[in-house]
């Protein structure tokens, strides 16, 4: 496996270095001198995740104001402090731009997110053999550049996801206690991390699966009384996670993923080069081809993540399950993928089929943009490894579950 972990290091480098000189020095050929794609829409949206959060937090009612947010409310409550920095309540997402006071309390954030996010996965390293430069360069994927120009509470997140699978099956009782309520800490923040749960139903823990329960329903609810209109914003959060819900599922070729927006953008960009190509009612029944598919790959893959042992093969089948479910997954859900990648380059044997995951790993994180106007096929190509890798993981999995079913019925019995 030493050879695996050298090879695909080696080959990620050259991909960074060759982004870091396109991005300096740019490209005398159009279609790779687009490197500020690799941040959401070449950064005219920029950290808008935070700002507007901020602008949401300025009145106590993030719910009921003309912005209308859609995070639970533990987020709101964790950036709340961050809102009284700066007067956002009489700024536009661009006067934040111009901002130092603004700048400062996003940076602010942004430090103390990365250092609980480099804590949590130096925690889930340590008990593995990885070189500290490969974690380095995991820093110059186009899934960690993207998700930190967003200013998202997605560090954050998947913090609580590395302590978990650092520490869930620690003789320590302090450890196993913080690693389920990392676990309860990332799923109130962004709800799917919580299919990683799935490793306590394995165990039959179930006392620590209730209390994760009472845990994340203190964490879902509680923050709530924090704010103005208190348990009312129930109902109204609903409402408006609809209403963004289906702004996010606007077709195009940026960053996102899900069969449904790769679907998407190839009717985007054929509609786009000659309008109305695709009928209406076929561009429909393409999308609910695309969903029946999601919801049997993901029916699949949480049945094989409850009998497979191997740790990484596990946390990669749950974190595709989480990029590739939701129906509006935005790229920095490629962050959930890193602890599964730590565990696979540290894993002792090699395969043959390890050589494919690695490729396809590569290019799912690849920051290189090739962009041929209006399209960006960088994110099309991450899109498509990535229901490959999901594919790959599902039937390599799949063999062998497939030979343990005489054991598996024995454990049914039960």
């Amino acid at each position: 496996m030493e050879k695996l972990n050298e090879k695909i290091s080696l080959i990620f480098a050259v991909l960074v270095v060759l982004f870091i000189g396109l991005a300096v020095t740019g490209c005398p050929i159009d279609a790779l001198d687009h490197q500020e794609y690799v941040i959401f829409r070449g950064g005219k949206n920029f950290m808008a995740d935070f700002f507007n959060i901020e602008r949401f937090l300025v009145d106590g009612d993030p719910y009921f104001n003309a912005l209308n947010g859609s995070y639970l409310p533990l987020g709101y409550l964790i950036l709340w402090p961050f809102s009284r920095l700066c007067d956002y309540g009489h700024m536009s997402l661009t006067d934040c731009w111009h901002s130092p006071i603004a700048i400062f309390s996003a940076m602010l954030f942004l430090l103390i997110s990365l250092f609980f996010f480099f804590d949590s996965l130096s925690r889930l390293n340590s008990k593995k053999e990885w070189h500290r430069y490969h974690t380095f360069l995991l820093l110059f994927t186009s899934a960690f550049l993207f998700s930190i120009e967003r200013g998202n509470l997605v560090f954050l997140s998947l913090a609580g996801v590395n302590y978990f699978l650092a520490y869930y099956d620690s003789k320590t009782v302090w450890k196993r206690r913080l690693a389920l309520f990392g676990l309860c800490f990332a799923s109130v923040l962004k709800i799917y991390p919580v299919f990683f749960g799935i490793l306590l139903l394995q165990d039959k823990r179930y006392k620590d699966i209730a209390f994760c329960v009472g845990i994340g329903l203190v964490l879902t609810f509680l923050p709530f009384l924090f704010f103005e209109h208190g348990m009312s914003n129930v109902t109204r959060m609903y409402a408006n996670i609809h209403t963004y819900t289906a702004l996010y599922e606007t077709p195009s070729t940026e960053y996102k993923f899900g069969i449904h927006a790769l679907c998407n953008s190839i009717t985007w960009a054929a509609n786009y080069t000659q309008p109305d190509r695709l009928a209406k009612h076929v561009a429909s029944n393409i999308e609910l081809t695309a969903q029946i598919i999601t919801a049997l790959l993901t029916f699949v893959s949480f049945v094989f993540a409850y009998f497979e042992k191997r740790r990484w093969l596990q946390a990669g089948l749950i974190a595709l399950v989480i990029m590739y479910y939701p129906s509006h997954s935005i790229f920095y859900c490629a962050l959930y993928l890193m602890p599964m990648i730590i565990l696979f380059m540290s894993k002792k044997e090699c395969e043959t089929i390890d050589w494919w995951i690695a490729g396809l790993l590569c290019l799912m994180l690849n920051p290189i943009q090739i962009v041929f106007e209006p399209i960006t096929l960088t994110p099309i190509i991450a899109n498509i490894s990535g229901i490959i890798l999901w594919i790959v993981l599902i039937v390599h999995s799949g063999t062998e579950v497939w030979k343990k079913i005489p054991l598996i019925k024995k454990r049914i019995n039960k």
